[in-house]
């Protein structure tokens, strides 16, 4: 596993905390994936101007022989098992995974982007990221700045400790 990669999870319908729970086994089940460290669950509020429940939001740090298009694609896999539904832009949804870090790739394709495009204006990512990124990682003070800079302006609380 010599690829280091940072996933965000999110979920606002159902039992988000099971979903979460239940998608981070999955995501270790998998050959090609071993999960390193799991942060806190947050709860956050939602983004964008859509009428809908708060998320329950968390990062994952995970190992990976996966190249970031085919881990991308096992992400797509298991949003569709859990009956991720894509309606609305930024709308309720009972699970959303996103890669944020792989490595220190930079990368822009038309499927993806990392570091994820919106990730330096979420503190509902950078928080969570904080409890799993290594201090010695290249975009370490670039996400630390990032959060210290959006500290107070998005609602975000722990819910649980990191396990």
């Amino acid at each position: 596993m010599h690829n280091i990669a940072y996933i965000g999870l999110g979920s606002n319908m159902g039992n988000s905390q099971e979903t979460l729970t239940q998608v981070i086994a999955d995501l270790d089940a998998n050959p090609d994936i071993q999960v390193l460290a799991r942060s806190s669950l947050y709860r956050t509020d939602p983004v964008g101007n859509v009428d809908q429940d708060q998320f329950v939001n968390a990062v994952i740090k995970i190992g990976t022989t996966l190249t970031p298009d085919a881990l991308l694609h096992v992400l797509h896999e298991l949003e569709q098992k859990y009956h991720r539904v894509r309606t609305v832009h930024w709308g309720p949804r009972t699970l959303d995974l996103d890669i944020e870090l792989y490595n220190d790739v930079t990368l822009q394709t038309q499927a993806l982007d990392i570091p994820h495009r919106e990730m330096f204006n979420r503190l509902f990512v950078l928080v969570p990221l904080l409890d799993v990124l290594d201090p010695m990682h290249p975009r370490y003070q670039q996400v630390t700045q990032a959060a210290t800079d959006l500290a107070g302006q998005q609602y975000i609380a722990k819910i649980d400790a990191t396990s």
